[in-house]
């Protein structure tokens, strides 16, 4: 069972869709909930989307696969890689 869902600052959407719309990797770190894991990667946002529990960032890492990252299980403010 996930935890409930915890509003994230509106400039966090706004930095997110910003790398998304100019294709920039983001170095992040992140919970994930179900698998009960830890993750830190390179990852190229593709969109926010709202859903049943929260709101996510769908992503695509360095192997090219889409993740779908909880907002609030974000565990460093995302910066850009140039």
């Amino acid at each position: 069972m996930s935890s409930i869902y915890q509003p994230v600052p509106r400039f966090y959407l706004e930095r997110l869709t910003i790398a998304a719309l100019c294709n920039e990797a983001m170095d992040l770190h992140w919970h994930d909930e179900p698998s009960q894991m830890n993750y830190m990667a390179r990852i190229w946002p593709l969109e926010i989307v709202e859903q049943e529990h929260g709101e996510f960032l769908l992503a695509r890492n360095e192997a090219g696969e889409q993740v779908s990252i909880r907002l609030d299980q974000i565990r460093n403010f995302p910066t850009p890689v140039k």
